[in-house]
Protein backbone atom coordinates (compact mmCIF):
# COMPACT_ATOMS: atom_id res chain seq x y z
CA UNK A 1 0.00 0.00 0.00
CA UNK A 2 1.31 3.42 -0.90
CA UNK A 3 1.61 5.84 2.01
CA UNK A 4 2.69 8.95 0.14
CA UNK A 5 1.73 11.29 2.99
CA UNK A 6 3.52 9.15 5.63
CA UNK A 7 0.39 8.96 7.80
CA UNK A 8 -0.47 5.27 8.03
CA UNK A 9 0.26 3.49 11.31
CA UNK A 10 2.78 0.68 11.54
CA UNK A 11 6.02 -0.05 9.80
CA UNK A 12 6.78 0.88 6.25
CA UNK A 13 9.43 0.58 3.60
CA UNK A 14 10.78 3.40 1.49
CA UNK A 15 11.54 3.45 -2.21
CA UNK A 16 11.94 6.32 -4.63
CA UNK A 17 9.04 7.45 -6.77
CA UNK A 18 10.54 6.34 -10.09
CA UNK A 19 8.77 3.50 -11.89
CA UNK A 20 12.04 1.60 -12.31
CA UNK A 21 12.67 1.70 -8.55
CA UNK A 22 9.18 0.40 -7.81
CA UNK A 23 9.46 -2.40 -10.35
CA UNK A 24 12.89 -3.43 -9.04
CA UNK A 25 11.64 -3.40 -5.43
CA UNK A 26 8.74 -5.71 -6.32
CA UNK A 27 10.81 -8.06 -8.50
CA UNK A 28 13.63 -8.40 -5.96
CA UNK A 29 11.18 -8.74 -3.04
CA UNK A 30 12.80 -5.80 -1.28
CA UNK A 31 9.60 -4.95 0.59
CA UNK A 32 9.58 -8.38 2.24
CA UNK A 33 13.24 -8.02 3.18
CA UNK A 34 12.77 -4.49 4.50
CA UNK A 35 9.74 -5.46 6.59
CA UNK A 36 11.40 -8.69 7.75
CA UNK A 37 8.52 -10.94 7.02
CA UNK A 38 6.00 -12.20 4.57
CA UNK A 39 4.12 -9.50 2.74
CA UNK A 40 1.13 -9.72 0.52
CA UNK A 41 2.39 -10.22 -3.01
CA UNK A 42 2.45 -6.81 -4.60
CA UNK A 43 1.36 -6.28 -8.19
CA UNK A 44 3.71 -3.60 -9.48
CA UNK A 45 1.11 -2.12 -11.83
CA UNK A 46 -1.39 -1.63 -9.02
CA UNK A 47 1.37 -0.13 -6.86
CA UNK A 48 2.20 2.36 -9.62
CA UNK A 49 -1.49 3.17 -10.03
CA UNK A 50 -1.80 3.76 -6.25
CA UNK A 51 1.19 6.10 -6.36
CA UNK A 52 -0.31 7.91 -9.35
CA UNK A 53 -3.57 8.39 -7.43
CA UNK A 54 -1.73 9.52 -4.28
CA UNK A 55 0.22 12.15 -6.21
CA UNK A 56 -2.93 13.37 -7.93
CA UNK A 57 -4.74 13.59 -4.58
CA UNK A 58 -1.85 15.59 -3.08
CA UNK A 59 -2.10 18.10 -5.94
CA UNK A 60 -5.87 18.32 -5.47
CA UNK A 61 -5.43 18.95 -1.73
CA UNK A 62 -2.84 21.66 -2.33
CA UNK A 63 -5.06 23.40 -4.90
CA UNK A 64 -7.89 23.28 -2.35
CA UNK A 65 -5.60 24.95 0.18
CA UNK A 66 -4.87 27.62 -2.42
CA UNK A 67 -8.58 28.27 -2.83
CA UNK A 68 -9.09 28.63 0.91
CA UNK A 69 -6.13 30.99 1.27
CA UNK A 70 -7.11 33.15 -1.70
CA UNK A 71 -4.02 32.29 -3.73
CA UNK A 72 -5.90 30.90 -6.73
CA UNK A 73 -7.22 32.61 -9.84
CA UNK A 74 -9.58 30.51 -11.94
CA UNK A 75 -11.18 30.70 -15.35
CA UNK A 76 -9.43 31.14 -18.67
CA UNK A 77 -10.19 34.87 -19.02
CA UNK A 78 -9.12 35.75 -15.47
CA UNK A 79 -5.92 33.74 -15.78
CA UNK A 80 -5.05 35.28 -19.18
CA UNK A 81 -5.57 38.78 -17.73
CA UNK A 82 -3.35 37.93 -14.76
CA UNK A 83 -0.64 36.55 -17.06
CA UNK A 84 -0.79 39.64 -19.30
CA UNK A 85 -0.65 42.06 -16.35
CA UNK A 86 2.52 40.44 -15.05
CA UNK A 87 0.79 39.49 -11.81
CA UNK A 88 3.04 37.27 -9.80
CA UNK A 89 1.76 33.90 -10.95
CA UNK A 90 3.73 30.87 -9.76
CA UNK A 91 2.11 28.22 -11.93
CA UNK A 92 -0.81 27.51 -14.21
CA UNK A 93 -2.86 24.31 -14.38
CA UNK A 94 -4.75 23.74 -17.63
CA UNK A 95 -7.52 21.14 -17.67
CA UNK A 96 -6.91 18.02 -19.76
CA UNK A 97 -10.25 18.39 -21.53
CA UNK A 98 -9.88 22.04 -22.55
CA UNK A 99 -10.00 22.99 -26.23
CA UNK A 100 -6.61 22.88 -27.93
CA UNK A 101 -6.86 26.51 -29.10
CA UNK A 102 -7.45 27.90 -25.60
CA UNK A 103 -4.80 25.60 -24.11
CA UNK A 104 -2.26 26.84 -26.66
CA UNK A 105 -3.13 30.51 -25.91
CA UNK A 106 -2.66 30.02 -22.18
CA UNK A 107 0.52 27.98 -22.56
CA UNK A 108 1.92 30.67 -24.87
CA UNK A 109 1.13 33.45 -22.38
CA UNK A 110 2.59 31.42 -19.54
CA UNK A 111 5.71 30.70 -21.58
CA UNK A 112 6.23 34.40 -22.32
CA UNK A 113 6.06 35.16 -18.61
CA UNK A 114 8.24 32.15 -17.75
CA UNK A 115 5.43 30.66 -15.69
CA UNK A 116 5.34 26.88 -15.30
CA UNK A 117 2.27 25.42 -17.00
CA UNK A 118 0.93 21.85 -16.74
CA UNK A 119 -2.05 20.10 -18.23
CA UNK A 120 -3.73 18.06 -15.52
CA UNK A 121 -7.15 17.06 -14.18
CA UNK A 122 -10.53 17.64 -15.81
CA UNK A 123 -12.54 20.87 -15.98
CA UNK A 124 -15.17 19.32 -13.74
CA UNK A 125 -12.64 18.28 -11.09
CA UNK A 126 -10.92 21.68 -11.13
CA UNK A 127 -14.32 23.27 -10.58
CA UNK A 128 -15.10 20.92 -7.69
CA UNK A 129 -11.77 21.71 -6.02
CA UNK A 130 -12.57 25.42 -6.23
CA UNK A 131 -16.20 25.04 -5.18
CA UNK A 132 -17.44 26.41 -8.51
CA UNK A 133 -18.68 25.18 -11.86
CA UNK A 134 -16.31 23.77 -14.46
CA UNK A 135 -12.97 25.56 -14.62
CA UNK A 136 -10.65 25.12 -17.56
CA UNK A 137 -7.65 26.96 -16.08
CA UNK A 138 -6.33 27.64 -12.60
CA UNK A 139 -3.39 29.86 -11.68
CA UNK A 140 -1.65 29.91 -8.31
CA UNK A 141 0.09 33.05 -7.11
CA UNK A 142 3.84 32.87 -6.44
CA UNK A 143 4.86 31.63 -3.02
CA UNK A 144 5.47 28.55 -0.95
CA UNK A 145 2.17 26.93 -1.92
CA UNK A 146 2.86 27.33 -5.64
CA UNK A 147 6.33 25.86 -5.10
CA UNK A 148 4.87 22.85 -3.26
CA UNK A 149 2.29 22.25 -5.98
CA UNK A 150 4.97 22.58 -8.65
CA UNK A 151 7.12 19.91 -6.98
CA UNK A 152 4.19 17.49 -6.79
CA UNK A 153 3.22 18.22 -10.40
CA UNK A 154 6.75 17.51 -11.58
CA UNK A 155 6.74 14.19 -9.69
CA UNK A 156 3.35 13.35 -11.19
CA UNK A 157 4.45 14.19 -14.73
CA UNK A 158 7.66 12.18 -14.30
CA UNK A 159 5.65 9.16 -13.14
CA UNK A 160 3.28 9.49 -16.10
CA UNK A 161 6.22 9.80 -18.55
CA UNK A 162 7.98 6.73 -17.13
CA UNK A 163 4.86 4.61 -17.12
Amino acid sequence: MVDYRHRLPGRGAYTCIAVDCLKAAVEKKQFQRSLRGQCKIVDRESLIKELHNALEQKIINLLGMGRKSGQVISGSNAVMVALRQADKIGLVVVAEDISAAIADKIKDLAGRGRVECSQLLSKDLLGQILGKGERSVVAVKQGALADAILIEMQRYEQLVREN
